[in-house]
């Protein structure tokens, strides 16, 4: 059964905005089209013709296909064909990946379901029909040219790390993982130390950072804030249509956090639980699923977030009588996803950022894991394939 209207003709008049006044605001925008069906390139490349928008770039990419790619930056609108996809989590940590948080994105498929376009509206993301609703497109670009600052509203990524106990190391954790991110990627991130934790992230990042709650630029790509007492439970402060992953870093072995534990996993999209062998890490975060499954009964959406694990060998393991991994899962119910071992001298430890344990955790953050069985074509084997023809 078809949820959404076919019929997008306006009643009134006086709400009608003339095709020379569209097309004079949005024919100067660039637009890729990245679709590996001919008959979806085709219908929406009419409906850009039609308004004159004659800067575009087709390429037959499946979404799980898009990379990084410094081209991306020349883009002001993105129209990617998800087909029949209906993983909304999945699809917005590929986007927020890859394609630039000031970009509009939107997406074309056959999801005939009101719930998954509300659920993609509510991170910015527009989604269309291919049958019925591709004449909107050139609402959607007015729209942004109406916009204040000519960019996209798409809200970015939100990564929360649940440190189940202060001094374990969950701050230090999260710097090395931006400093790997860093690496593979050039989109802003921002990173906000919670006021529960010990609020060093100056100490952690060696350089000056603002302590009265303002965003300090550490360099072109992080900004990094430290959130103020009267902050916490208000995130109204959090931008996150300037960013495109927002790493929040939150110590939930204080009673002051748990209060605002359902507000914190409502914004987040991946929330890492970060443990040592500490028994009292454990049973916290055995605390924090019961709350989860909890909510969970009365908001399913949240039960579609992820939920990760990581034990972060800050101290040196006693393996006689340390608790193993095996027991930690086994009370947990749930897998070890991440571990990071013990680093035994500071010399070490300071460029950990570059070790594989890291590179696994920073793969999760910035997006999904790509299915390694199927073969994978770049931007530019596209590019070269269309050079050659």
């Amino acid at each position: 059964m078809q949820l959404f209207s076919s019929n997008n003709k306006k009643t009134s008049s006086n709400n009608e905005i003339k095709q020379d006044i569209v097309e004079g605001q949005i024919s100067a925008y660039r637009v890729v089209i990245i679709s590996t069906r001919q008959s979806v390139i085709d219908n929406v490349r009419s409906i850009l013709y039609l308004y004159n928008v004659l800067s575009i770039e087709v390429l037959s990419l499946e979404i799980e296909e898009i990379d990084e790619n410094p081209k991306w930056s020349e883009f002001d609108v993105f129209i990617i064909d998800i087909n029949n996809r209906g993983d909304v989590e999945k699809i917005s940590a590929q986007i927020n990946r890859f394609i630039p948080i000031k970009a509009s994105t939107i997406l074309v498929g056959n999801n005939d379901s009101i719930s998954f376009a509300e659920a993609l509206s509510k991170k910015g993301i527009h989604f269309l029909l291919e049958n019925s609703q591709l004449d909107r497109i050139s609402n959607i670009l007015y729209m942004r040219s109406e916009s204040k600052e000519n960019t996209s509203k798409r809200i970015g990524s939100v990564v929360t790390f649940f440190g189940c106990k202060g001094g374990i190391g969950t701050s230090s954790l999260i710097v090395h993982i931006l400093k790997n991110i860093s690496q593979s990627t050039k989109f802003p991130i921002l990173y906000i130390q919670g006021a529960s934790t010990s609020r060093n992230a100056d100490f952690i990042l060696e350089t000056p950072i603002d302590k009265e709650g303002s965003v300090t630029e550490i360099n072109e790509f992080l900004r990094v804030k430290i959130e103020q007492d009267d902050e916490v439970g208000k995130y109204d402060f959090l931008d996150t249509t300037s960013f495109n992953i927002t790493i929040f870093d939150q110590n939930i072995g204080l009673h002051s956090t748990m209060k605002h534990f359902e507000s914190i996993v409502n914004l987040s999209n991946i929330v890492i639980f970060v443990i040592n062998r500490d028994p009292y890490t454990i049973k916290i975060a055995k605390n924090a699923l019961e709350e989860i499954n909890r909510i969970g009964q009365k908001n399913k959406l949240i039960l579609n977030k992820r939920f990760l694990f990581c034990v972060n060998d800050n101290q040196p393991i006693d393996k006689t009588s340390s608790l193993q991994d095996s027991d930690i899962e086994e009370f947990l119910g749930k897998t070890i996803n991440f571990r990071r071992n013990y680093i035994s001298s500071n010399e070490k430890f300071k460029k950990a950022y570059n070790s594989s344990e890291i590179d696994v955790i920073s793969t999760a953050v910035m997006g999904i894991e790509k299915d390694s069985t199927q073969p994978h074509r770049s931007f530019f084997s596209v590019l070269a394939k269309k050079k050659k023809k």
